[in-house]
């Protein structure tokens, strides 16, 4: 980055602004909540002790006695506990009470079955991460706080109103109006499902009660065939064929052709379904604008503490990255969000809110990005609020052109680990590539690094699994869905496990799932490493090599990919043809897409033959 950010003008900085200084952004930053209590930890630990104490609870029995019919409380509770798990990483002040509620509800579903052994032992466990997860949310409230405190400490006594453009921003519109429609489909579910309850009901009132004994039994189908001397022949549908052997008698209700167990006289959990999808994605829409709503408020309510700062934006990046006033190299960013920018009442683009920038906002700071890939210039800006995890804040950013603009988050801030300083998503000058290369001009190689091979490995993994459950039980349409995304998947894992592309006197030789593709030097118009992948450009079309490794992993551990190294170099060589090399290879890579297919058809075989 450039060592002079663009300056925002002095009459657009409050009077007695401090800068936010590096050593109190350290600070800052110390008194934020440890890595113990990184939200994905407890979301993980709720997950899996929940999956196993349902998985271990004893299903509850149908009888004639006690039918099953509708169970909305237990949906109710279903979707206090799922959508528990999404406030986790952005609300930890209403998480805990859902929190207490679905871990609650749970181990009372579990204490009614007296089974020793595994069943306590999961109830025990998911008590533990429930313990676990209010101390992170604990924890996390009380840093939150604590960064505000540090945060005022800078700012010293500097207030400042919002600036008049931030009044004509409402956030959470675009939350709201999600939330409505999803939470209209909801109630449409429960209205529809008491609807087609109702009917049953009065259906079963009319029916006749009669007994069948089981003469046959598909457990696959879910189908059970009953005999009576008066009813037949028939087949009937329960949720469990299982537990009823050939053999014994079964309770009906008949009324006319409409035959069902009185246990089951009908089965609403379709409706259930969809109220659980729709109810927590819209709870959690309404959730969050609720929230954003009120900060907002609290926010401009009075007039704000008031901070010099330094905002920047990355390439293939929405998020703006909060720096520290002297943070000129920008490796240390303090939190990082969505903006969205702001005008005065009547100007074209005010009124329309919220949440996600889309890709066609951020074109006026892509411009800034000029043809060598390098990071835009830091901006100067002055930030209104106090700084913390899911914090509502306001800037006034300076641009290279038409002054400064008014810049409110449009999505909860977030905290930012620190950049290594030779951050992966900088591109290496062209002189360091130029010095990396063999004087001996011979052929250049790259293949799979340690990060693309644990991508691959956690493909393979999951597909092996993934194979195992789809044919298990023989043919059926999981099976024949798992056959059909069988190439898609093979390419994705043989290309991550041994991907290699070759510089040499004749060009480019692309090593991928299937075979390898020769290009020649005069047909390669660009290269670039864009996500995971390669990309190679030639007249009229684009190849690709994806995914050539893990960037995900590679910005956590601060390295750089050998694929970005590979980009780098071969865009080097194609603009500068007397550093190409001058010898032929000899090895051009093994496509494995062949081989994996055939180990998954001969897993697939087992599984269905011989296990």
């Amino acid at each position: 980055m450039s060592d002079l950010p663009v300056p925002l003008a002095q009459e657009q900085i409050p009077p007695g602004t401090r800068a936010w200084h590096a050593a109190d952004a350290e600070r800052w930053r110390a008194a934020g909540p440890g890595r113990w209590a990184e939200p994905l930890w407890p979301f993980l630990a709720l997950l899996a002790t929940a999956v196993w104490s349902i998985a271990e609870a004893p299903y509850p029995v149908c009888t004639t006695a006690i039918p099953c019919t509708t169970d909305w409380p237990g949906v109710s509770l279903a979707t206090i506990q799922v959508l528990t798990l999404v406030l986790l990483r952005r609300h930890p002040a209403l998480a805990l009470p859902g929190l207490v509620v679905s871990v609650g509800g749970l181990l009372l579903e579990d204490a009614p079955d007296g089974s020793p052994g595994l069943l306590a032992a999961s109830s025990v466990a998911l008590l533990l991460a429930a313990l676990y997860a209010a101390a992170t949310l604990i924890h996390r409230l009380v840093c939150a706080r604590q960064q505000q405190l540090v945060a005022l400490e800078a700012a010293d006594a500097a207030r400042a109103p919002l600036p008049g453009p931030a009044g004509t921003f409402r956030r959470g519109r675009a939350s709201f109006a999600l939330a409505s429609l999803l939470l209209a489909v909801a109630v449409f579910a429960v209205w529809q499902g008491e609807r087609d309850a109702s009917a049953f009901d009065e259906r079963v009132a009319r029916a006749t009660p009669a007994t069948a004994r089981v003469t046959g039994s598909d457990v696959d189908g879910g189908t059970l065939t009953v005999r009576s001397e008066a009813l037949g022949t028939h087949t009937v549908e329960v949720l469990f064929p299982e537990n009823h052997p050939v053999g014994s008698h079964l309770d009906l209700l008949v009324d006319g052709d409409w035959i069902r167990p009185a246990a089951e006289p009908y089965d609403t959990f379709g409706w259930e379904l969809l109220l659980l999808v729709s109810s927590v994605p819209g709870l959690a829409f309404l959730t969050g604008g609720l929230v954003a709503r009120g900060r907002a408020a609290r926010l401009g309510a009075e007039p704000a503490p008031v901070l010099r700062v330094l905002l920047a934006s990355r390439r293939n990046d929405t998020r703006t990255w909060l720096h520290a006033a002297d943070d000129r190299a920008a490796e240390r960013p303090l939190l990082s969000f969505h903006t969205r920018y702001v005008f005065e009442e009547g100007h074209p683009e005010d009124g329309f809110d919220d949440a996600d920038r889309s890709e066609d906002e951020d074109d006026d700071l892509d411009d800034d990005f000029d043809e060598a890939g390098e990071a835009p210039r830091l901006r100067e800006a002055v930030l209104y609020g106090l700084p913390h995890a899911g914090a509502e804040l306001v800037f006034t950013s300076a641009l290279e052109e038409g002054g400064p603009l008014t810049e409110c988050t449009a999505s909860p801030a977030r905290p930012a680990a620190p950049l290594p300083p030779d951050t992966t998503s900088r591109r290496r000058p062209t002189a360091d590539v130029v010095a990396a290369l063999p004087l001996s001009r011979e052929a250049l190689a790259w293949s799979a690094d340690t990060g693309a091979r644990i991508k691959g490995l956690g493909f393979l993994l999951v597909g092996v699994i993934g194979l195992g459950i789809a044919f298990d039980e023989g043919l059926s349409w999981r099976s024949i869905v798992t056959a059909l995304g069988l190439p898609w998947y093979a390419s994705a894992v043989a290309t991550a496990l041994n991907w290699r592309v070759v510089a040499d006197d004749k060009g480019l030789w692309l090593c991928g799932a299937w075979r390898v593709r020769h290009v020649p030097w005069d047909a390669v118009k660009a290269v670039s490493h864009v996500g995971d992948g390669i990309r190679v450009g030639i007249p009229d079309d684009e190849l690709r090599l994806s995914p050539t490794g893990w960037s995900w992993l590679d910005r956590r551990l601060g390295r750089r990919s050998t694929a970005q190294y590979a980009a780098e170099t071969l865009r080097v060589l194609v603009h500068h043809p007397e550093l190409r090399p001058r010898t032929p290879a000899t090895h051009h890579g093994l496509p494995l897409g062949p081989y994996l297919t055939a180990a998954a058809v001969l897993w697939a075989g087992t599984v269905l033959f011989l296990l």
